[in-house]
């Protein structure tokens, strides 16, 4: 017989669906689950409690959402789980829907009360009655304040490299998003927990920084912090043991001169650019309200060019969006051919209740936007295929992220008779882009988790093949 004493750690099973910012928010709420002595089990593996992290940005995230939550539901039906909580962008967002469409849902957890995820499930688990249907608990706050702190989390990614918030919301008002009423107005944090923030992962192995916001070039205005992103990258710039910054998800309307300047004179960060610049066309672009030109996101492209040094610009563009004509898809086009981006990703336009894009006439037909959004990544894999064949014979600086298994290297069909890694040099970004397969001779002691020389001798369509010389 066990003693009354003895403690039973709740197992709790925990998806994480979405963005970078929604990894981040995953991984502050996993270590607040960890620090109340709950057990982190697997996908499979019975549960007292399963978390589901959601987006909410276009009605794919929705879907895929919904399908984790179906799934959740029907395991807790099967008696494999015993409570299903909704977290995140769906769980702020719609919070009244998924009370009355999915009444079974025990919990609705919104971001602004992510911290509160240990104290909601020990609130469930307490429940001195579970066979008794108590009114949903759905802790859903408006955004006050400043961002909350995500020191000491409880990491997914690798340990060599991490996500940093430097600003949450969005206040740009562009007219197809969501994300304004989804994580409220754009709020940065305060420089001095950035700072504490990426001391304590550098503390943890950290050697790549990457900066998220929905949108960075505009850190610092809201909180009178005078200088600004650049600042902000010259104090980061600073850290010891730090070597790599990433910058993500700048936006071309606030991208200014400084931020060019300090790119360029901080040498921990990297010739790399997430810029999402999402159309071409002036009259899309002030249908979308960019609020920029072509001929100003022309100059600033130009301008980025000149000033840093060979730099890799990943863009994201939008097809399908009200009214856009066969002409102005071709300007689109047309503009992805001449500037010869490194990295792009393309989306179809999707109608989001509440926005004004959804109360223009002319929507584009879904076969048209598919269509077109084929073309587009056609294009692309061109422009994409013949960069990274011209990499070949270059020798760069690689981060070593981890060494595959021999069932993962006969998976990729890379040779038997070397060790591989996967890896990613510094024009590379964490999860969107290509990546790297370095060879090792078998005998030869590899430490991951270093940034190293390598040899790139050719690639695998999108992913770049390389090998560590001889020592």
């Amino acid at each position: 017989m066990k003693s009354k004493n003895t403690f039973i750690p709740p197992r709790v099973n925990f998806i994480s669906l979405g963005c970078a910012k929604n990894l981040l928010d995953s991984e502050k709420m996993l270590a607040r689950l960890a620090e109340a002595q709950m057990l982190l089990v697997g996908p499979d593996d019975p549960a007292d409690v399963t978390i589901i992290n959601t987006c909410s940005f276009i009605q794919e995230a929705r879907q895929e959402a919904f399908e984790a939550i179906n799934e959740a539901l029907d395991a807790k039906r099967a008696g494999l789980t015993r409570y299903v909580i909704v977290v995140g962008c769906l769980a702020q967002h719609w919070a009244d829907r998924l009370k009355r469409h999915l009444p079974h849902i025990d919990a609705v957890l919104g971001l602004s009360a992510r911290d509160e995820i240990s104290r909601l499930v020990k609130q469930l688990l307490n429940d001195n009655d579970p066979g008794v249907k108590n009114p949903i608990p759905v802790l859903v706050e408006p955004f006050r304040g400043p961002i909350k702190s995500d020191r000491g989390r409880l990491r997914l990614t690798e340990p060599c490299w991490a996500y940093l918030r430097i600003s949450d919301g969005c206040s740009r008002g562009c007219s197809f998003c969501t994300i304004g009423r989804i994580r409220g107005p754009y709020r940065s944090k305060d420089s001095n927990e950035i700072i504490a923030e990426a001391a304590e992962l550098i503390a943890d192995g950290v050697l790549e920084l990457n900066l998220i916001g929905q949108e960075t070039s505009s850190y610092g205005a809201d909180i009178g912090y005078s200088g600004g992103l650049a600042q902000l990258l010259f104090q980061l710039n600073k850290l010891d043991h730090l070597r790599w910054i990433r910058l993500l998800y700048v936006h071309p309307a606030t991208l200014c001169d400084d931020q060019i300047d300090a790119m360029a004179r901080c040498e921990k960060v990297v010739p790399y650019l997430d810029i999402p610049l999402q159309h071409i066309n002036d009259r899309i672009l002030n249908s979308m309200n960019r609020r920029i030109t072509r001929s100003r996101t022309e100059e600033l492209l130009k301008k980025l060019r000149a000033r840093i040094d060979n730099p890799a610009l990943r863009t994201t563009m939008m097809v399908g969006f009200p009214t856009e004509t066969d002409a102005e898809f071709e300007e689109l086009l047309d503009f992805v051919r001449e500037y010869r981006f490194e990295a792009l990703g393309a989306f179809m336009y999707s109608a989001e209740v509440g926005t004004p894009a959804a109360k223009i006439k002319g929507a584009v037909s879904q076969k048209i936007k598919k269509q077109r959004w084929e073309k587009l990544m056609r294009t692309q894999q061109e422009i994409a295929f013949a960069q990274a064949e011209a990499m070949a014979g270059k020798n760069v600086s690689c981060l070593l992220l981890k060494e595959l298994s021999e069932t993962e290297v006969n998976q990729l069909q890379l040779s038997g008779q070397k060790c591989w890694f996967t890896a990613r040099h510094a024009r590379q970004g964490p999860e969107i882009d290509s990546e790297c397969f370095v060879a090792a001779d078998i005998h030869r002691p590899v430490k991951v988790n270093q940034i190293t020389q390598v040899k790139i001798t050719g690639r695998r369509d999108y992913d770049l093949i390389g090998h560590l010389p001889p020592q």
